[in-house]
């Protein structure tokens, strides 16, 4: 039953994500609703209502079926322009940002609910033409249920404006690399709160560790981490996660460890995968590290000579800086603990050091001839420097970042004035006195 519901878990999720959600439950709804007008038809709704608006009741049969078809054909057409600029949409981010960016504009639940009142008025529509004279039907002509069908065809245009307006936001980077910096950072702070800043668990302190090998390959995205303490506690075992989430697993290839010994280790690593959640998609409310990830790639896509767009590598760099920031609060080690205050669950992440090196080092290599995009890592440094008196520790793996761009910069710039600026920058960050030792400067006798 457990692994049920914890297949269940991630099926719901999965499919409350999907682009088709919301259409197909705003659909349904339309058609229970044409049911119940045609069920008060029968009970003379319009018939009661032509004597009170005349205006609001169709009366001739041939006007109605013109009315119907102009709205089914309309509908048709209108979603069809639709879903296409959906897909020419989501086809032009792929191709200027990056492809990993899709899964986060297809979310978008407004888009999705404006789809879904166009699919659910053609489908109440279509219910309420083919009753229309029915053989099988007691009422001629249901006036009232045709009126609200012009009333939802009037509010589809409406929103149509709203969707062009919406879609038309949604392609600037500007708002993509917003939504994922927002994503990201409410997944930080999450993390920030539920984060033990180091606490000692004596029940993890142990030395005879029983490796897990995965019995499938795919990406590991995300675990029920209820259900996982629960069969811990079961067991009366920690469990290690090898790897931060979001890694490929390999079949056959340990990829977590138990701190005691089990007779029946099959058995509960079978029970185990069946609450680990494998997909492709990456995407930042479930991991903040991809968040990282797809800023990084739309500033190393913006430097590409294809689009030459630095100025959205700025703003890559400026929401890099403060995901920067609220990640040194925290700790290399994340831990789940049970009821009790028992450590359960032990995941390693990627370090501070290693994200750093993730997200800067592309940005470095593709701007190493960019001065301005130079001039704005340094500006990020100077905040981290700034920030890391609070997690001196950090310091050291500020300083070789900044080392290792400062030898790019010596290997890229050429022109004098943009090297001498750069050495202003580098002054600065000197001045600040947090680093065992200076910086060194860019030559400029060139």
């Amino acid at each position: 039953m457990k692994r049920f519901f914890g297949k269940f878990k991630f099926a719901y999720y999965y499919i409350v994500n999907s682009i088709g959600f919301y259409p197909t439950v705003i659909s349904l709804i339309f058609a229970l609703l044409a049911m119940v007008m045609l069920y008060l038809e029968t009970l003379g709704l319009s018939k009661s209502l032509k004597d009170n608006l005349p205006l609001v009741i169709i009366s001739n049969g041939d006007t109605a079926r013109l009315i119907l078809s102009s709205i089914t054909t309309g509908i048709i057409s209108l979603t069809v322009f639709s879903f296409t600029m959906v897909m020419l949409v989501l086809n032009q981010a792929s191709s200027n940002f990056s492809p990993r960016v899709i899964p986060g504009l297809i979310s978008y639940k407004s888009n999705q609910r404006v789809m879904g009142l166009y699919l659910g008025t053609l489908i109440y529509t279509l219910i309420i033409m083919v009753n229309v004279h029915s053989d099988y039907y007691t009422v001629p002509l249901p006036g009232f249920s045709i009126f609200l069908a012009m009333c939802f065809t009037i509010l589809c245009l409406g929103f149509f404006v709203y969707f062009i307006h919406s879609i038309s936001l949604s392609i600037q980077i500007e708002s993509i690399l917003e939504s994922i910096y927002e994503v990201t950072k409410r997944e930080l702070e999450t993390e920030i709160k539920e984060d033990d800043k180091g606490k000692a668990y004596p029940i993890l302190e142990a030395n005879n560790w029983i490796t897990l090998n995965s019995p499938r390959t795919g990406y590991l995205q995300s675990i029920n981490e209820e259900a996982v303490v629960e069969m811990c506690k079961e067991y009366e075992l920690v469990l290690c996660f090898m790897q931060p989430l979001g890694n490929f697993l390999i079949d056959g290839i340990p990829f977590a460890k138990i701190n005691k010994k089990l007779e029946n280790l099959e058995e509960f690593t079978s029970g185990l995968f069946a609450h680990l959640n494998f997909y492709r998609e990456e995407r930042p409310d479930i991991n903040y590290l991809f968040g990282f990830k797809h800023i990084t790639e739309s500033a190393v896509r913006a430097l590409s000579p294809s689009l030459n767009d630095p100025g959205t590598a700025i703003k890559a760099i400026d929401y890099l800086t403060d995901l920067f920031i609220l990640r040194m609060q925290l700790t290399d080690e994340r831990v789940i603990c049970d009821d009790q205050g028992n450590g359960r669950i032990l995941f390693m992440q990627e370090t501070f050091k290693q994200l750093l090196t993730l997200s800067l080092s592309p940005i470095r290599l593709y701007s190493k001839e960019s001065s301005i995009v130079l001039l704005r890592l340094l500006y990020l440094f100077r905040s981290l420097l700034l920030k890391a008196k609070e997690h001196p520790h950090l310091l050291p793996v500020i300083f070789k970042e900044v080392k290792w761009l400062v030898e790019d910069a010596e290997e890229g710039v050429t022109n004098k004035a943009d090297r001498e600026r750069i050495n202003e920058q580098l002054k600065e960050l000197n001045d600040l006195n947090v680093m065992q030792k200076n910086l060194p400067l860019l030559s400029t006798g060139l």
